[in-house]
């Protein structure tokens, strides 16, 4: 398929928001700087207002802090460190003054609750690494990681899909069931969506069991709780400040497993590690090569990379022969091999392999016709559908990722596409924007109808409901009369039905970002890349967009951009590797 050169000028854009600016004019008044005039007798509130700015900015692109060494735009060394000496919003770690900002030894400004928040982890992780710092290179393979999780009370397993890090967790859940059966055990993960795959994951695992004790130690573990949230596990409520457990009050565990640490935020995880009791166990999986949490922190990657005598890594993939072409794209990408991985996806393009393809990224003119095709394909079976559970499994075969949320490679201008190439179709019917087959994301976390952010309903009738008529929901019906109901799924095999008037906030789901996707995998996959520089496009975003995809990814993508994303690999400012190699 070829498409025109696509144009990737762009005007530069403003580097800060009004937050920011806001931030730097509130710190610069709170430090008293600049208080012999409007710039300062040098200029200082100038300066300062400049690095908080930077501060804040930082903070929303997923740093910890502001690394001063690497310099303020638009000022010297000297001014900045003379600006950082005269504000009173500043103090060095030890200091009794409770100021918001904090400068530590390396010259890292923080927020002061992420300074503390970073190194209470630290001292929390060191102390629990115990002795498994005798292997100062890290494990290898699954038997290690259970030995591993048996002998200490930190246990970081990394892998890519497939390499089994839930079958690893279900062996150790297994070990330690079976030599103490009345071992307090919780399951958790960083979104529900997470938290119902573990659980499903292990509860797959236990008609594996086999061998002495079987039946009892099967027994013990159809007994383990619910795979929960990490913010339900902790006890906190959105918009509140109050948390039910912490060092005061730890949870009532022996045994925590953890899935997707790669998404966890340095503050939350801060909480979990505060929350366990001193003679907890703690297994954390994840994959240190996917993309970071949208909130600040790498702290799988950096906990890896600090303390490497926890770490075992998973690297025999049970899913991809050595042959894939996934696991070959894989490799390059995690190498950061930019040129590698261009060569292998253009030669699985040109040969025809089973589980890889690619075409140039289309022009966004030319969009609409490159993607009506794919749409009708994957998702006219899940439009067509009337059985809910066949509709959700229908749509958990393929899906639409992209890096951005905006502009016609993002998540919104797809999702309007796909909806209006299905529309011309003849697939949908029904008028506004609710309609029989229509997939939804659930963008807001709701408790009381325990939907999570990220959870993924369809909206169809009830197939064992007759005609009732007129309702409150009937005009959101499909040609039937019959009302529509969001459907998502329940415990085990089952399906619960929701109002669509009583949904918290969602959006079509035939697109969605790869940060999103997260958590999830699909038996194929359609990535479409940016078609311009942007800071989100890098080795890390890639890598997950690929390996989304049980069986088949495709890439749409400008050569250049692909080229350079996985060249690019995100750094995120922290302190905590640092901390914890001391």
């Amino acid at each position: 398929m070829n498409h025109p050169q696509i144009n990737k000028a762009s005007p530069a854009p403003d580097p800060f928001n009004e937050f920011d600016r806001h931030f730097g004019r509130f710190i610069a008044r709170f430090g008293g700087d600049g208080e012999n005039g409007e710039n300062g007798e040098n200029g200082e509130k100038l300066v300062m207002e400049r690095i908080a700015a930077s501060l804040s900015r930082s903070v929303r692109q997923g740093h910890l802090c502001l690394d001063l060494s690497c310099g303020v735009e638009g000022f010297d060394e000297a001014e900045v460190r003379k600006a950082i000496a005269a504000s009173r919003a500043i103090a060095e770690p030890g200091s009794q003054l409770r100021t918001p900002l904090v400068l530590d030894e390396a010259g890292r400004l923080y927020l002061r609750r992420f300074y503390e928040d970073e190194r209470g982890l630290a001292e929390a992780l060191r102390e629990r690494a115990g002795k498994a710092l005798r292997h100062p290179g890290g494990l290898n393979g699954q038997e290690e990681a259970v030995k591993a999780a048996l002998d200490g009370r930190l246990t970081v397993i990394s892998g890519g899909p497939g390499t089994g890090k839930t079958t690893t967790a279900v062996r150790i859940l297994q070990n330690v069931l079976s030599l103490c059966p009345e071992t307090r055990i919780a399951l958790a993960a960083p979104t529900g969506k997470a938290a119902a795959r573990l659980e499903e994951a292990i509860r797959d695992g236990l008609g594996r069991l086999d061998g002495p004790g079987g039946l009892e130690l099967r027994a013990a573990m159809e007994r383990l709780p619910r795979a929960r949230t990490l913010e339900g596990l902790l006890g906190i409520r959105p918009g509140s400040a109050a948390i039910r457990h912490h060092a005061g009050n730890p949870l009532p565990v022996d045994l925590l497993v953890v899935d997707e640490a790669s998404m966890i935020a340095l503050p939350l995880m801060a909480k979990l590690f505060a929350a366990l009791p001193p003679g907890a166990r703690i297994v954390l999986l994840g994959d240190r090569d996917q993309l970071a949490s949208v909130a600040p922190g790498s702290v799988l990657a950096d906990l890896a990379d600090g303390l490497p005598g926890v770490l075992v890594m998973l690297k025999k993939n049970h899913r991809f022969g050595n042959e894939s072409g996934i696991y070959q794209l894989c490799e390059a990408i995690r190498a950061g091999e930019g040129a590698l991985a261009l060569e292998i996806i253009e030669r699985a393009t040109r040969e025809a392999w089973a589980d890889l393809g690619s075409a140039p990224l289309p022009v966004a003119g030319g969009l609409a016709r490159a993607l009506k095709p794919v749409a009708i394909e994957h998702y006219g079976p899940v439009i067509s559908a009337r059985d809910p559970a066949a509709a959700l499994e229908a749509f958990s075969r393929f899906r639409v990722l992209c890096a951005l949320r905006r502009g016609p490679y993002g998540v919104e201008g797809l999702n309007r596409q796909i909806e209006a190439l299905l529309r011309e179709a003849g697939l949908i019917h029904g008028r506004g924007p609710f309609y029989a087959g229509l997939p939804i994301l659930i963008t807001r976390n709701d408790y009381s109808l325990n939907l999570m952010n990220g959870s993924v309903g369809i909206l169809l009738p009830d197939p064992d409901e007759g005609n009732p008529g007129h309702s409150e929901e009937t005009e959101r019906a499909d040609g039937s009369g019959k009302p529509l109901w969001a459907w998502f799924p329940g415990e085990g095999n089952s399906l619960r039905r929701i109002a669509p008037s009583r949904l918290p906030e969602h959006e079509p789901a035939y697109a969605m970002t790869v940060h999103k996707s997260q958590g999830s995998e699909f038996e194929r996959v359609l990535m479409l890349l940016p078609d311009r520089e942007t800071p989100v496009l890098t080795r890390e975003l890639i890598y997950t967009g690929v390996t989304r995809a049980r069986r088949r990814v495709d890439v749409w993508y400008d050569r250049a951009l692909f080229e350079g994303g996985v060249a690019r690999k995100t750094e995120r400012a922290s302190g905590l590797r640092d901390a914890l190699a001391r």
